[in-house]
């Protein structure tokens, strides 16, 4: 679904001969062809996220760099791409509602302390992923089960 999404927007640009964001959605397409021949399967949209994702964190790198050496033209294309691929992906989860995730979670497994973490993250991760920064996971589930 995602996918056909993408197609259409790619031809949607070609179209209004918008050459930033066509250049990065057929960027962002030949990474998931080269994904799918990897795995010899069409991606899912939760894969098809996780690229978008990944994609998003390397535009960011990117975009510092650009800014460390001034370059306008970079700046402004990446920032363009950056605005572009966030609104392919789901609507983020705010900490409280991340937090009655997690704590759902432990409840509903009866996980208690720091021997468990794995097994939480485990659960947590597939509830979370794409919808909420994995960086905050972690310590996010350290926390509630200290």
């Amino acid at each position: 679904m995602l996918k056909q999404t993408l197609k259409d927007d790619i031809i949607k640009y070609m179209k209004s001969k918008d050459k930033i964001r066509l250049t990065a959605l057929r960027t962002l397409m030949a990474e998931v062809k080269y994904k799918e021949m990897d795995l010899k399967k069409e991606l899912e949209d939760t894969e098809l996220i996780g690229i978008i994702e990944k994609t998003i964190k390397q535009l960011n790198e990117t975009l510092s760099y650009a800014k460390q050496a001034n370059n306008v033209d970079i700046i402004t294309e990446t920032e363009i791409a950056i605005e572009l691929f966030t609104f392919y992906m789901p609507v983020q989860f705010t900490d409280e509602q991340a937090k009655a995730i997690v704590i759902e979670v432990i409840a509903e497994n009866a996980f208690k302390g720091k021997g468990d973490m794995g097994k939480t993250m485990k659960a947590v991760m597939p509830k979370l992923k794409g919808k909420y920064d994995s960086k905050k996971i972690n310590p996010l589930v350290n926390e509630l089960l200290a």
